[in-house]
């Protein structure tokens, strides 16, 4: 009897192990490969002003430069895929001079100053001050931005020549820079 029993367990066991579906994987490997990128919008500003009176040369304050359209803030926007700095700097220790005017029309970066009025980056704002001096050493903007697309972030510039130049007009390239960490 043992030995019906056991030969009608395995028969059961047969039919039921033939009976289940018949199936099969494959495994799709998919492969990306990312670099690390940092993109800064606008990569090119222009601002300016005017002394033409001697109120704008006796003003404590200097004068905001606004781009063509009247604004004071230059708006930048960093894209990025890893947190970031942003630093400025002068690409000169002199602006550039176009003119006739004889005496002197050497003036040094340090006459223009910069402000970081605006900070969305999710980074801290690394200035000693509300107004600063430019100078040819890099110095930080913000620090630990945070990665993500159109983080944005708003400098001024201001010119505090003094009486000490030369009519005529000066040119000087400013540097700004964001760096992946």
């Amino acid at each position: 009897m043992k030995r019906l029993f056991f030969s009608l367990l395995a028969a059961c066991s047969f039919a039921v192990a033939s009976a289940q579906p018949v199936a099969d994987a494959s495994v799709i490997i998919s492969k990306l490969h990312l670099d690390n990128v940092i993109l800064m919008i606008p990569p090119v500003d222009f601002v300016q002003t005017h002394f033409s009176d001697a109120g704008d040369y006796l003003d404590p304050n200097g004068r905001v430069l606004e781009d063509i359209f009247g604004n004071e803030t230059s708006p930048f926007l960093v894209f990025s895929n890893r947190n970031f700095n942003v630093a400025i700097k002068s690409a000169t220790a002199n602006f550039a001079y176009l003119g006739s005017g004889t005496g002197n029309n050497i003036m040094p970066c340090s006459v223009l100053q910069y402000s970081l009025v605006s900070n969305g980056t999710g980074g801290t704002n690394a200035t000693p001050s509300t107004w600063n001096s430019l100078s040819t050493s890099t110095a930080p903007l913000i620090t630990g931005g945070t990665y993500g697309a159109a983080r944005p972030f708003g400098l001024k510039m201001r010119a505090k020549p003094g009486w000490s130049y030369t009519g005529g007009t000066y040119l000087l390239d400013v540097i700004v820079t964001a760096t992946q960490l």
